[in-house]
């Protein structure tokens, strides 16, 4: 009886490292792509004068920084 349990332990441990054995393999041979806008999605950036979020389209750069288009912004 201790026979059959300790080989059911055995083999119920030796499925579990090849599962995540796989799992890494799998993961590193196919690395998930960067995570980039769809089509008719746009970024949200950061005033860095009034600390607002706004659309990337809605932003303009001033001095290399984003500054927001439109008032009431401290610029």
């Amino acid at each position: 009886m201790a026979r059959i349990l300790f080989l059911i332990v055995l083999i119920v441990l030796l499925y579990v490292i090849i599962k995540r054995f796989s799992a890494f393999l799998g993961n590193s041979q196919h690395p998930q792509p960067k995570q980039s806008t769809q089509p008719g999605e746009e970024r949200i950036v950061q005033c860095v004068l009034c600390g607002t979020h706004i659309p990337e389209s809605e932003s303009t750069q001033l001095d290399a920084k984003t500054v927001c288009k439109q008032q009431p912004c401290k610029h």
